[in-house]
C-alpha cells in the first residue's frame, strides 16, 4: 500500500516556525523544538513492517497530490493526527484537502488523536469521516488484520525533520496508560480509555537507540504513573535501560541520563514508599500539579519530601479558571514563593527550586457562543471557542478577594507569563514583581493596561530583589495604578463598576467609546494607556 501520514499545519507558516528553523540549524535543542506526533510515528513502523510505502507531510502539501491523474500514484490510505480542540479549523481543512488524495473515498482517510477522541461526533458531522477513538491498540481499528498492539511499537524517528521536532536526544514512551482520577476538567479518560497500569517499553526503547543512536533523555507521557500498581517494575525497566541516578551516556562527551515524567506526578501518591522507588532515577525536572488550593497540605508535604530525597528542580502546573477565583491562584503561587524562600534558607543560596506554570482551563467546546457550523467551527475566528464564561459577567461583591475571572484577567495572566517565558520565577523577588507583593497588587496587575504590563521597566519605579539592574527606574505609573485600584475597588462607585465592565470585556472598541464619553481625568489617564499599542 501507499500510505500518507499527515500532521495538520498548526504552526508551520508562523514567524516562530521560521525562526525555529534558523536557530535549530545552529543548535538542535530538544527543549525548544516541537513534540513529535507519536501516533503517526508508530503507524509508520507498523506499515513499514508490512512492506508498505510510507510518507509523512506537515499540513496541506500539494506535492503529494499533484500527480493524482495517474491512478498508480493515488494514496491507498491517509492518516491524519489531531491535537487539541482549538486546532479545529486546521484539522477540518486538512481532512477536506486530502479527500482528493484518495479519490474522494472517505473510508480511506483515518483520523485519530486527542481531538478525534474528544469530539468524534462533531468531526463526523463536519467531514463525514468516522474518527478512531482512544489508543490504537489493534490493527482492527484501522480495518487491518493482526494482533500487534500498534501503540507499543517503536516510533519511527526517520520520518521527521530533526530541525523542527524534538527527536535529537529524546526517547518518548508510555509506561502506563490512563488515570485513576476522574477530574472534571480532564479529557484523559476519553482519550486513553481504561487504565492500563503497565507497558513494557524495554524492547522498543532499545530498538530506537540501536537504530538512531543513544539518546540521553526519556520523556514519559504517563498521566498518573505513581498510581500504577506496577510502579516498582516500571522503575526497574528504566534502570535496566540505563536511566538510574548518576548514569551517563556512552557518547563523547558523556551526558547525564535524565527521566522526565512529562505529564506530572500526583502529589497524592508521593510518599516515602514511592519516593524510595523513583529517587533511584535522575528525574529532571520533578513535575507536580497544584490544581486546587484545598490540596495545599498534600502538595506542600509532597514537595518537602521530594526535596529530602534530593530533588532540586521542580516544575509545577497550576490550573486556573475552573471553579476558582483569581485570589485562589495568587494563594497557590504564594505557597511556592514561600517554599522557595524555605529552600533558599536551607541551601544557603539565593537560587529557588520551584518554577510555577499557571495553566488556563479551557472547555473542550462552547457551542452556545459559536457562529457558523453547529458543531463549533467559527467562520469569523476560525477555531473552537475555548473561553470559560461561567462567571465572566458576574459582578463580585468584593472586587479584590471576591474577584472573578473575565477576559481581561485571563489575558493578563498570559501577558505576565509571556514576560517571564511562561513561568513564574523561583527567585522570590522576581516572582513578587510578576504577580504582586499582595492580593491588591495581584488584582491590579490583572486590571492593568497590557502595554504597561509588557513594558514594566518603563513604567515601574520599584526595584525588586533579583531583577537585572536598570540604569534608571521607570515613571512610577504602575505604582500610581496600584493606588487607583486600591482606592476604587475597595469601595466601588458606579463609575468604577462601569470601568470594570468595560475592562473585563477586553474590547478595544468598548474602551474607546468609554474613554470618549468619560469626563473624569483620572480615569481618562488610564483609559488612554489601554488603547496604546
Amino acid at each position: 500500500m501507499r500510505v500518507l501520514l499527515v500532521e495538520p499545519d498548526y504552526r508551520r507558516g508562523s514567524q516562530s516556525f521560521k525562526k525555529k528553523i534558523a536557530e535549530s540549524e545552529k543548535k538542535r535543542d530538544d527543549e525548544t523544538l516541537w513534540y513529535p506526533p507519536l501516533g503517526l510515528m508508530k503507524l509508520s513502523t507498523f506499515h513499514k513492517q508490512r512492506g508498505d510505502e510510507v510518507r509523512f507531510v506537515n499540513g496541506c502539501d500539494n506535492s503529494v497530490i499533484s500527480d493524482l491523474f495517474n491512478p498508480s500514484l493515488m494514496w491507498d490510505r491517509v492518516y491524519i493526527t489531531t491535537l487539541f480542540t482549538f486546532g479545529w479549523k486546521e484539522v477540518v481543512e486538512t481532512i477536506e484537502f486530502y479527500k482528493s488524495a484518495v479519490g474522494g473515498s472517505a473510508h480511506k482517510i483515518f483520523v485519530g488523536g486527542i481531538m478525534a477522541s474528544l469530539l468524534p461526533h462533531e468531526l463526523y458531522e463536519e467531514t463525514g469521516i468516522v474518527p478512531i477513538q482512544g489508543t490504537l491498540d489493534t490493527p482492527k481499528k484501522i480495518r487491518l488484520d493482526g494482533d500487534v498492539n500498534i501503540d507499543h511499537l517503536m516510533p519511527d524517528y526517520s520520518i521527521l525533520d530533526n530541525r523542527i521536532y524534538a527527536i535529537n536526544d529524546t526517547l518518548y514512551a508510555y509506561t502506563s496508560r490512563g488515570c485513576v482520577n476522574k477530574c472534571a476538567w480532564c479529557g484523559v479518560p476519553k482519550i486513553e480509555g481504561a487504565l492500563a497500569p503497565y507497558v513494557d517499553i524495554r524492547a522498543s526503547m532499545r530498538a530506537v537507540n540501536e537504530t538512531y543512536g543513544e539518546k540521553t533523555k526519556i520523556r514519559l507521557m504517563d498521566n498518573n504513573v505513581l498510581a500504577s500498581e506496577h510502579l516498582e517494575q516500571i522503575v526497574d525497566d528504566l534502570l535496566e535501560l540505563g536511566f538510574g541516578k548518576g548514569n551517563f551516556s556512552e557518547k563523547n562527551p558523556k551526558r547525564l541520563k535524565v527521566v522526565d515524567f512529562n505529564q506530572g506526578l500526583d502529589s497524592g501518591y508521593i510518599n516515602k514508599q514511592t519516593m524510595e522507588l523513583i529517587s533511584k532515577l535522575h528525574i529532571r525536572p520533578f513535575r507536580v500539579a497544584f490544581d486546587r488550593l484545598s490540596e495545599r497540605d498534600q502538595y506542600e508535604n509532597a514537595i518537602r519530601l521530594a526535596s529530602e530525597y534530593g530533588v532540586k528542580e521542580f516544575s509545577n502546573y497550576m490550573l486556573f479558571n475552573f471553579n476558582d477565583k483569581p485570589i485562589d491562584l495568587y494563594e497557590r503561587i504564594n505557597v511556592n514563593i514561600d517554599l522557595n524562600k524555605e529552600f533558599c534558607l536551607k541551601s544557603g543560596t539565593n537560587s529557588g527550586a520551584i518554577y510555577s506554570y499557571p495553566m488556563r482551563y479551557a472547555p473542550i467546546k462552547d457551542l452556545e457562543i459559536i457562529k457558523g457550523s453547529k458543531y463549533g467551527y467559527d467562520q469569523d475566528v476560525g477555531k473552537i471557542s475555548r473561553e470559560y464564561h461561567d462567571e465572566s459577567q458576574v459582578l463580585p461583591s468584593d472586587f479584590i478577594d471576591g474577584a472573578v475571572w473575565n477576559k481581561k484577567f485571563l489575558r493578563n495572566i498570559e501577558v505576565i507569563k509571556a514576560a517571564t517565558h511562561g513561568t513564574i520565577s523561583p527567585t522570590p523577588g522576581l516572582a513578587r514583581r510578576a504577580v504582586g507583593r499582595d492580593k491588591l497588587q495581584f488584582i491590579a496587575n490583572l486590571y492593568m493596561p497590557e502595554h504597561m504590563l509588557r513594558f514594566r521597566d518603563v513604567y515601574e519605579a520599584t526595584a525588586y530583589e533579583g531583577e537585572k539592574k536598570r540604569d534608571e527606574l521607570g515613571t512610577g505609573d504602575i505604582e500610581d495604578f496600584y493606588e487607583f485600584i486600591d482606592k476604587n475597588a475597595r469601595k466601588p462607585d458606579e463609575k468604577f463598576i462601569e470601568f470594570h465592565k468595560v475592562i473585563a470585556n477586553n474590547s478595544t472598541k468598548e474602551i474607546r467609546e468609554f474613554e470618549y464619553k468619560c469626563c473624569d481625568e483620572e480615569y481618562k489617564r488610564w483609559l488612554k494607556l489601554y488603547l496604546k499599542k
